[in-house]
């Protein structure tokens, strides 16, 4: 009930019968009425039925603080708390009738004759039940009322007292009488009363039970009576009790969530005369249809009394023959029959009487798991297991018409192991060096289109080259495209995600207006044809219009910038078509320019197709009349020309006249882009079966190259090359350089691939093969050209086609920049917040001067994530948990440091927080540092720039060629979305890592071996983990240089295993070499840099020393406060004065590292001497003993001579003294009677030890 739930339970076992929750907090009181059940929470009233139906909840103004409530008739009641109001309340209209001031806090409240209320302060308040006015008031204890209970004119409290400035529980019962207002004999509790009940029945009798679990029945008027008590077994205390209706029950709870039961007789009971519970109702079994039509297996098994003979047992199991192998072909051409039996001679192929095992074909649909591969080659299991392909390798010739689908056009998914998406292996479904998309991610239905504009050489380069703009704008598709292109050019075979420029998409209005973004949960209505058809008409609409506004950028444009001039997209895409409105009342004519980018086709009519389809009535005319649709050519025309007819506006009649609408090709674009418009589900024979010849074959309807003239208005279109197109006045070939299909099984959901022609040499894979690649997300695989033109079912529509003209030379080309020569990012300070507190600037942008083209830097990188929505899972039968889609991640911060030598290494020139629009469901700010409200601009104190430009200087960083060393690099770039070659990659997970072991190591396990440092102890930090990756990295090269490695590795993993890989605070191994002179000390001590610094110098040497502690080399480190003086050069004087600082520093470490071990010495000191005292101990404790056992011998033996001899009197050594001691040593093991006086006590050993362990520097 704490978290505002109520259950019921019924019957003896006590079986659940209903549960619902009634409020947001604690249920602090219940009655359970005829009505139903009613609660009341801190600030609510609820009533509901005994199946949990809610009849009504209501939450005031007035009622703050409620506390308990009392029933007042059959409909009202009355509710109060520690507020100044009581109130009303009716139950039959669930409203607040009465609203009454009070000055009391009442805690507990009873209905009697009068209403009897119990405050805070101890007084008893009792209140006319109609007006509710106070007619008298008793004091009855001193601190508050815990409870109290009315029967007839008794009332009887409990409560506590207070003593000494406390409150503790009054042992005695108070008794009063309501009618004389005096109190009665105190009924006596030892234990403390908390809990009181009248007996339902005897009207003198009350039940008092305490917090301890002990409770007795008590006679009010008979105190002499025996009192009985009872112990109730619980580990808790208790917390709530009750007494049945019928008063043979008793109940009581604790805080461990357990009800005890307690009753008078063996089977009693808890009401007299309870009403029977509503059952739920069964549901009705359907009705089974049994006739001659209806088959059998659709007829359940009726009930049976005896057991089936299907009913065999589970672990039943017979044995069934191997498949026969098929025989070859060779020998039943030989066979001969004689009646039913054939022989033929037996070739010699294999040994008598034996089975050859059929051959095992290792094909496979999804691929392992890249961690189940890596357990196979530990494990030595064979090669073929996890080499699996997706098909034959030697697959070339599909046939399209058989109607099954092959698996390279299945729907593929990714599947994720509890290691995440980083286990599947993308490798299994792409053999080519070209990168597919990956799915699982909002809209990713574009990622056929995508591949399409991504092999559309011009587009291209456009895009590449808008990104090296200045463009102000946040979500543009232009330069998300050229980062998309950029990756995928450089992917080599690696699969890519499209993530930021479908984030881009879904935050533009007119993509939502149009209904371009997929359905959460796409079904087998879903039409992905007609969204990406859309698509391409939409974003080649959004670039252009991105492209216009940086139309004065001569490098962005096919001809020098004009007025006038197309924009870019005009100029590859734009078909200029010139279209007259023609007035059919008075003849006006007008005519506008415009530049289509996507050619919708239009199918005609079936009527108007000559020797078209007929019906099935004409079925055996249609055997004898040839068949022949429209051809592409044809259809192309009539779409070009068009000639339409509606009524529009008329500027010279001024008003709505019939028009006629014509349109006229003018120029001819670079790419013509075909919307095909074929609808699946389309009846029309045209649209539906034009892509089938005579035989109901598939057919190349669709041609590789036609040839298309224009002359005055004439459109042709010529399929074959004996077409004299010199007669046009406009002429241009093309070729078929794209198609995107629909494929879609009956019964599945529909998906989209992508069939690109690539067009340089250079790009494929082998000269020989076919230029023609399937891109099914991110399965990649080359097909043959006449697969691609092949449609023979509806499984397979084409949507988009993409010809490209090729008759006119080589196309121009459009300047692309050097992307690695604009640096200037990198060099300005940007921040979008609004209360940007330069005590959170802890980085130092980089200055002209450092960056070297020629050279590589090296850097150093860390980010930090947020979560937008969480993991999806499922729960099998087994118990066991399956990862459906990991939680959505969005980079939150990135640090990047430099790496180089210099005074400057190790200093942040790269600290970015990212704003985010998108709600966040889990900051992780226990793994990230992220706080709520960092990633707001109107609240956050840190630099918070856009994704887009902390890509883009990410970007620049991997173009410019510098080598990037982390912890983990790979998860981090694949949530930044942008891919960075294999050679600018230094990750320590990678290397400091053995490939035959599954273990990967733990950033902070690897710096407390390596470099004696405890990380991560409250919270992550982009710029320590940085920090420290970086001097991993160095500390790395050290080793590699002294030929230690392998060592250091195989001590790590052997380390590793003996702390179960979790390193213990303040104690650090040997550091290496173990023998010989030591290495150079690459350790170091990093401050947080969330943390405002504060420097230990002279103010005179202020900057130098905060310069120095940010600056200095990891070696000689041992504090890096980063503050906002780095934000300009150091000077000369600065920099002597810090390498002054550095030298200082330098001993302090080295003095620091003494002490260290100095403690280290004494610790281990009185280690030793305290063992050596506990072994004395025990051998004191062993001759006590022994001494003890010789003196209950000489007492044994004295007995016996003093019964043979006169009794004299001896006087032996006394050996009880030291006996008592060692009895009591063993009752209290803690005592100091065997403490020397040098030992401490274990707090003082604390403090002394964190005395030995804490340094600051001076």
């Amino acid at each position: 009930m704490k978290n505002g739930y109520i259950s019921s339970y019924y019957g003896a076992g006590l079986q659940r019968y209903s549960s619902y929750r009634a409020h947001r907090g604690p249920v602090r009181q219940m009655m359970v009425l005829d009505r139903g059940i009613v609660s009341i929470g801190k600030d609510s009233v609820h009533l509901s039925n005994r199946r949990g139906l809610a009849s009504w909840n209501i939450s005031d103004d007035a009622a703050q603080d409620l506390h308990s409530m009392a029933l007042m008739g059959n409909a009202e009641i009355v509710v109060a708390g520690q507020q100044d109001k009581i109130l009303t309340i009716n139950m039959i209209r669930g409203i607040v009738t009465k609203k009454v001031d009070t000055d009391s806090e009442i805690v507990v409240m009873k209905k009697s004759r009068m209403l009897v209320c119990g405050s805070t302060r101890g007084g008893l308040i009792l209140q006319d039940p109609r007006s509710l006015a106070v007619e008298h008031r008793i004091q009855a204890h001193t601190g508050t009322i815990s409870d109290l209970d009315v029967s007839g004119n008794l009332i009887v409290t409990c409560g506590f007292s207070e003593r000494q400035g406390s409150l503790i529980i009054d042992p005695l019962v108070k008794v009063y009488d309501m009618r004389t207002m005096r109190s009665l004999a105190p009924i006596p509790f030892p234990n403390g009363p908390s809990f009181l009940k009248m007996h339902p029945k005897l009207s003198t009798t009350v039940c008092i039970a305490s917090q301890t679990g002990q409770f007795q029945m008590c006679d009010v008027g008979n105190l002499t009576t025996g009192i009985q008590f009872y112990q109730i077994n619980t580990s808790s205390y208790v917390n709530c009790f009750d007494i049945s209706y019928s008063g043979e029950v008793v109940a009581l709870g604790d805080a461990s969530n357990v009800v005890h039961i307690w009753g008078d007789k063996q089977e009693p009971q808890m009401n007299h005369f309870s009403s029977p519970i509503d059952a739920p109702s069964m549901p009705i079994p359907p009705s089974v249809s049994v006739g001659d039509s209806d088959p059998l297996s659709s007829v359940g098994i009726p009930y049976y009394r005896e057991q089936l003979l299907s009913a065999w047992p589970a672990k039943t199991i017979y044995p069934v023959g191997r498949k026969p192998q098929p025989i070859p072909p060779s020998i039943l051409d030989n066979m001969k029959m004689i009646d039913f039996v054939g022989y033929a001679p037996n070739p010699g192929l294999r040994l008598r009487n034996q089975a050859p095992s059929l051959p095992k074909v290792n094909i496979r649909d999804t691929p392992k798991f890249r961690s189940e591969q890596q357990k196979d080659l530990v494990f030595g299991k064979r090669k073929g297991s996890m080499t699996a392909t997706l098909d034959h390798e030697n697959e070339t010739d599909v046939d399209l018409t058989t109607g099954i689908l092959p698996r390279y056009y299945k729907r593929v998914e990714i599947k994720y192991s509890k290691f995440g998406v980083e286990d599947f292996d993308f490798g299994f479904y792409n053999k080519t060096q070209f990168g597919g998309l990956e799915t699982h991610i909002a809209n990713s239905y574009c990622n056929a289109l995508l591949q399409v504009l991504f092999f559309t050489p011009l587009l291209r380069t456009l895009a590449k080259a808008h990104i090296g703009q200045n463009c102000p704008r946040e979500n543009c598709l232009t330069c998300e495209l050229g980062f998309l292109f950029r990756m995928l050019e450089d992917s080599n075979g690696q699969n890519c995600q499209a993530r930021n420029f479908l984030r881009a998409f879904s935050t533009i209005p007119q993509a939502s207006a149009l209904g371009l973004f997929e359905p959460d949960e796409p079904d087998v209505k879903t039409m992905y044809s007609t969204l990406i058809q859309n698509f391409n008409r939409f974003v080649l609409e959004q670039l252009h219009q991105e492209c216009s506004l940086d139309r004065a950028t001569a490098t962005t444009t096919l001809n020098p910038p004009s007025v006038l001039a197309p924009s870019p997209i005009q100029q590859i895409f734009g078909m200029k078509t010139a279209s007259t409105s023609v007035c059919g009342h008075c003849g006006h004519e007008e005519e506008r320019i415009t530049y289509p980018f996507v050619l919708d086709l239009v199918w005609p009519k079936p009527a108007a197709v000559p020797n078209a389809h007929q019906s099935s009535k004409n079925h055996h005319h249609k055997a004898k009349e040839p068949h022949h649709p429209m051809s592409f050519s044809e259809i192309l025309k009539a779409s070009i020309c068009r000639e339409t007819n509606n009524r529009v506006w008329c500027s010279q009649c001024q008003q709505y006249q019939p028009t006629t609408n014509r349109k006229s090709l003018q120029d001819l674009p670079l790419v013509l882009s075909i919307n095909t418009a074929i609808n699946p589900r389309d009846p029309n024979p045209v649209s539906s079966g034009i892509f089938l010849d005579e035989n109901g074959k598939g057919a190349e309807w669709l041609p590789q190259r036609f040839t298309v003239g224009v002359d005055d208005k004439n459109v042709q279109v010529f399929e074959d090359d004996s077409s004299d197109a010199s007669i046009f006045s406009l002429s241009a070939e093309y070729e078929l350089t794209a198609v995107v299909s629909q494929v879609q099984m009956a019964g599945d959901v529909a998906h989209l691939v992508s069939h690109v022609k690539v067009f340089s040499e250079n790009d494929m894979e082998y000269a020989e093969q076919s230029p023609w690649y399937i891109f099914n997300d991110f399965l990649v695989k080359c097909v043959q050209e006449d697969e691609v033109t092949q449609f023979p079912s509806a499984w397979k529509i084409p949507s988009i086609l993409y010809y490209s003209k090729v008759n006119q030379g080589p196309p121009p080309t459009i300047a692309e920049p050097d992307a690695s020569s604009d640096t200037s990012i990198l060099h300005v300070d940007l921040s979008i917040s609004k209360y940007r507190d330069p005590n959170y600037v802890f980085y130092q942008l980089l200055r002209p001067d450092e960056i070297k083209l020629d050279q590589p830097m090296l850097i150093a990188i860390d980010t930090e994530f947020v979560a937008l929505s969480r993991e999806e899972t499922e729960i099998r039968s087994d118990g066991t948990k399956s990862l459906l889609r990991p939680p959505r991640m969005s980079l939150a911060r990135v640090s990047v440091l430099r790496g180089d030598e210099g005074p400057f290494e190790y200093v942040p020139f790269i600290d970015d927080y990212i704003a985010t629009s998108e709600p966040v469901v889990d900051y992780l700010t226990e793994y990230s540092g992220i706080q709520p409200g960092d990633l707001d601009p109107n609240v956050s104190k840190h630099t918070l720039v856009p994704l887009k430009v902390a890509y883009k200087r990410l970007r620049v960083l991997v173009d410019m060629g510098c080598i990037f060393v982390g912890h983990g690099l790979r998860q981090d770039f694949r949530i930044i979305n942008i891919l960075v070659p294999p050679e600018q990659v230094k990750d320590t997970v990678d290397i400091f890592h053995i490939k035959n072991r599954q273990r990967k190591i733990s950033l902070r396990f690897l710096v407390w071996y390596l470099l004696h440092q405890d990380i991560q102890s409250e919270t992550h930090n982009s710029i320590e983990d940085a920090r420290t990756a970086l001097a991993l990295y160095k500390k790395y090269l050290e080793l590699k240089e002294n030929g230690l490695f392998q060592e250091v590795l195989e001590d790590i993993y052997s380390e590793g295993r003996k702390t179960n890989w979790k390193p213990i605070p303040g104690q650090f191994p040997a550091p290496w070499p173990r023998t010989g002179t030591p290495l150079s000390n690459s350790n170091a001590t990093f401050q947080n840099p969330s943390r405002p610094a504060t420097p230990a110098t002279p103010s005179g040497v202020a900057a130098a020393a905060v310069a120095a502690n940010a600056t200095a080399h990891l070696s000689s480190l041992s504090g890096s406060g980063i503050t906002t003086q780095l934000s300009s050069p150091l000077s000369l004087s600065a920099q002597q004065q810090f390498h002054q600082q550095q030298q200082l520093q330098f001993h302090q470490q080295q003095q620091i590292q003494q002490q260290q071990q100095q403690t280290q010495q004494q610790q281990q000191q009185q280690q030793q001497q305290h063992m050596h005292h506990q072994q004395q101990m025990q051998h004191a404790a062993a001759q006590q003993q022994m001494q003890a056992q010789m003196y209950m011998q000489q007492q044994q033996q004295q007995q016996q001579q003093q019964q043979q001899w006169p009794t004299h009197n001896f006087t032996y050594p006394s050996v009880t003294q030291p006996l008592q001691q060692q009895q009591q040593q063993q009752q209290h093991p803690n005592s100091q009677i065997f403490q020397p006086s040098h030992i401490m006590p274990p707090h003082q050993q604390q403090q002394q030890q964190h005395h030995h362990h804490t340094f600051s520097p001076q």
